[in-house]
């Protein structure tokens, strides 16, 4: 439907890694494409930066702050940092998407020129037919790879802007539900090295427990505890792909005392004990 020029690898899966990028205030961190498999999902999960998935052809669905959305080829979305997301691709019609995750301390402030923070669907048919991905691929060995990846992100979210521009400001559009919820999701991620109780979250909002489990479960799918289990998880897995760091430590790091009850937890999360777990790729 869109043109896209696929090489796949065994795993049909094309898939690069930036360069260092620096101190930039806006850095491309991976890119890729995937002809996805009948059914194919991620999450529910969270990562610590942005990330634009763009549907080529195919269709599947994505679930975010308690609402589906069905999405095929010439849409795309969005999927924001320390937000739970789950998208699956449809079993007979399988997606084929390439994606774009990004950082910098100037990312949040330009998706927030978008209409993207409040509605992370966007049908969008002059980005996804770009050819961004090969631009990308192309710039990433060359001398100064990083500056000429970070101006291809530039591009790419300028016509974004153009496309799928933030609302006027109107104080009413944050809603106070989705603000404490937010709020309480902040303080996760502030704190999950640590001990956090409901107590706490509920007083830190200065809500009922109750109330901020309802919130919860209405607008992420799950109750805080599990966020947080499923936070902890995720930081887990990235020291344990990225560092050299025992069992122990890495329990110690993500809040837990207890690193035979950290190891039972990972397994319940993840599927493997963290002694077996392996540098896995994620599409």
């Amino acid at each position: 439907m869109y043109n896209l020029t696929i090489q796949p690898t065994k795993d049909g899966i094309r898939k690069q890694t930036a360069p260092s990028s620096g101190a930039n205030d806006l850095n491309v961190s991976y890119w890729g494409t995937q002809p996805c498999p009948p059914g194919h999902n991620w999450g529910p999960g969270v990562r610590d930066h942005h990330k634009l998935h763009f549907i080529h052809s195919g269709k599947g669905l994505l679930r975010f702050r308690g609402v589906t959305y069905e999405l095929s080829g010439g849409q795309g979305f969005y999927a924001p940092p320390n937000e739970v997301v789950h998208y699956t691709a449809d079993t007979d019609e399988p997606w084929v998407y390439s994606w774009l995750g990004f950082n910098g301390s100037q990312a949040g402030a330009i998706i927030a020129r978008t209409a993207l923070p409040d509605q992370p669907v966007f049908d969008n048919p002059v980005v996804v037919n770009e050819n961004w991905f090969d631009r990308l691929t192309d710039m990433a060995d060359r001398p100064g790879g990083d500056l000429l990846l970070q101006g291809v992100l530039f591009e790419l979210l300028a016509a974004l802007i153009k496309q799928a521009p933030a609302p006027a400001n109107n104080p009413d559009t944050v809603k106070p539900r989705e603000e404490y919820v937010r709020r309480a999701a902040d303080f996760i991620h502030r704190h999950y090295d640590e001990e956090v109780s409901m107590k706490q979250l509920s007083d830190y909002l200065g809500l009922d427990r109750k109330y901020v489990a309802t919130l919860f479960r209405e607008s992420l799918g799950l109750p805080p505890q599990q966020y947080l289990l499923r936070y902890r998880m995720d930081k887990a897995c990235e020291l344990l792909r990225s560092t050299g760091l025992t069992v122990a430590e890495i329990a110690r790091s993500v809040g837990y005392k207890d690193a035979l009850l950290f190891s039972r937890m990972f397994k319940k999360v993840v599927g493997v004990p963290p002694s077996k777990y392996g540098r896995e790729t994620e599409q």
